[in-house]
């Protein structure tokens, strides 16, 4: 008997064609905390504690521990703690010793000059937590040292994004735009992009402060408008009933673009993650009309 090798789970997702877009967790506010130690497959747990990850995810904060690279976690007795508005592009940023100092419920909803310094200069998270998956592991790693030829201040390492089964993955704060299956080569086109204010549909999961119904329904009318600038469109109302929803989206001359959409299963079921046993078929929102 010759036994073949397991495929990996973005390698799956990829020859299942699993569509990107739609697969962002909805979360508008991010607090990231520098982390240099070695990462396990729930770091952010392991680092705030369990109760504190709960709450901010009720809460829709996104924590995220994040690194230049990897080195002596005693150099950690100083860290950058970075807060992000998805919705309205903003960014503050302070010292701490550790989590401890960080008040995850304020978190979530406090002032950003409260919280810290005010920051401008755009930042690119690679989610590379290879004990978490290791697709993470060996693609994230190679975005990230490519990205580091050109934009190596503004990249940083991430622990676990979400959809590990779409990596490479790339975020780009303060907007909170995620990208899905990035290869290295591409890497540095999509942060120029961005920095251009400009982004592209083509490889867009979605936005974190918009639910997956408006992130499948932006992609979807950007390709029929032509539009890349980020902020080309605004989100009116993501109405979800069931199974169906109605999302209502502003173009740059104000007129309203609804469009319906209907959530159903991807079949057959499959590996959702290189560490997961069993078989998941996939919510997706696919559009219906008009």
């Amino acid at each position: 008997m010759t036994l073949s090798a397991p495929v990996r789970c973005s390698a799956l997702a990829e020859q299942l064609g699993e569509p990107l877009a739609g697969t962002v967790d909805q979360r508008r506010r991010w607090l990231l905390l520098e982390d240099r130690s070695p990462w396990g497959t729930d770091a952010v747990a392991d680092s705030f504690g369990a109760d504190a990850a709960a709450t901010a995810k009720g809460l829709g904060l996104r924590m995220q521990l994040v690194r230049r690279h990897e080195g002596d976690p005693a150099d950690d007795s100083m860290r950058r703690a970075i807060l992000v508005d998805t919705e309205t592009a903003a960014m503050a940023v302070r010292t701490v010793r550790g989590p401890g100092d960080l008040d995850v419920e304020a978190a979530a909803s406090m002032p950003f000059d409260e919280f810290g310094a005010h920051r401008t200069d755009p930042i690119l998270l690679v989610c590379t937590n290879g004990r978490r998956d290791a697709c993470c592991a060996l693609r994230g790693r190679a975005l990230t040292l490519a990205l580091a030829d050109e934009h190596a201040e503004r990249t940083w390492e991430s622990t676990h994004l979400g959809g590990h089964r779409f990596a490479a993955n790339l975020v780009c704060l303060p907007h909170g735009l995620v990208y899905g299956r990035v290869p290295p080569e591409a890497g540095a086109r999509l942060a120029d992009l961005y920095l251009a204010g400009q982004l592209d549909p083509g490889q867009l999961r979605g936005r974190s402060a918009w639910p997956a119904p408006a992130q499948v329904a932006e992609v979807e009318l950007r390709g029929r408008l032509g539009l890349i600038g980020v902020d080309d469109l605004r989100l009116v109302a993501a109405i979800v009933d069931g199974d169906r929803a109605t999302v209502t989206l502003a173009g740059p001359d104000a007129v309203e673009h609804p469009i319906e959409l209907r959530v159903e299963r991807l079949e057959p079921p499959r590996a959702t993650s290189c560490r997961g046993d069993e078989l998941e078929a996939p919510l997706h929102w696919s559009v219906v009309a008009p």
